[in-house]
């Protein structure tokens, strides 16, 4: 897991053993836009180093009323030289219950390349699954068994948006399953409860704050290093994301946001 839109996306780890599906899809809708800036920490100084976007769109899937899930990440071109990414995620769930029905995922980070896709049939408990990647050169194909709710790396950021925080308690976990590079992950964020968070333009936020434990890998060193602040509204709209990495850290604020179902994000001093 190399890229921003992973870090964002907080590929996390558990040992919970069940999931939670989700009743009603309520915190978005179609034309909703966001964007965030990405900012590592090189030495004493903070660098513009990426941006990522998320959106999504009405669809059609199967005979399923369905909403595409797009995400898109890159580094900024000015540092293409010293690390290249170029990331593409796409999700199709259903608009009711965002039950995942298909995912792609096309990146290019440096010299490493994946090409994965996922295809879930509930009926069957069965995701059919091709997995590539540059390190191992040839692309696997098998059907990976489940028998629970489960969510795709990009789907699961929605599914989170539309948790019910007030019934969980301060340090409590909350688990999910998740499916990365053809494996199924059981995960877990931890609630931290409401804070007031400022923003690098001044302006303050009523945020729920949560951390996730890492997975261990060619970035993360594994542990809770991840916080995230989302608002506290029915948007639920991550506000901040910071993490540790192998070498130094790494920030990813909101710029901007389209289409919000529930209308602008509104600061506690404007």
């Amino acid at each position: 897991m190399k890229s921003f839109l992973f870090l964002i996306l907080s590929i996390i780890f558990s040992f919970n053993t069940w999931a939670q599906c989700l009743e009603q899809s309520t915190a978005y809708q179609a034309g909703e836009e966001i964007w965030y800036d990405v900012k590592y920490n090189w030495g004493v100084i903070w660098v513009d180093a990426g941006e990522v976007m998320f959106a999504v769109e009405d669809a059609k899937w199967e005979g399923y009323d369905a909403h595409w899930f797009k995400g898109y990440g890159r580094s900024m071109p000015k540092w293409d030289w010293v690390y290249k990414v170029r990331d593409t995620f796409d999700a199709i769930g259903t608009q009711e219950q965002l039950k995942p029905l298909y995912f792609h995922r096309n990146t290019s980070e440096g010299s490493y390349k994946v090409n994965n896709k996922y295809w879930f049939d509930k009926e069957k408990e069965t995701i059919k699954a091709e997995v590539y990647n540059s390190d191992d050169e040839e692309k696997i194909k098998k059907n990976v068994p489940f028998n629970d709710c489960i969510w795709d790396v990009l789907s699961a950021i929605y599914y989170a948006r539309n948790l019910d925080f007030k019934s969980y308690s301060s340090e409590e976990k909350i688990p999910f399953n998740l499916i990365v590079d053809g494996k199924v992950h059981n995960l877990y964020v931890r609630y931290l409860g409401k804070e007031k968070l400022e923003m690098p333009d001044e302006k303050v936020y009523n945020t729920i704050k949560f951390s996730a434990l890492l997975v261990e890998g060619t970035i993360f060193d594994g542990g809770e290093d991840m916080t995230v602040w989302v608002t506290d509204d029915k948007n639920k709209i991550p506000l901040k994301v910071q993490a540790k990495i192998q070498v130094g850290w790494v920030k990813a604020f909101l710029k901007s946001t389209k289409g919000l179902k529930y209308g602008a994000i509104t600061p506690l001093n404007p």
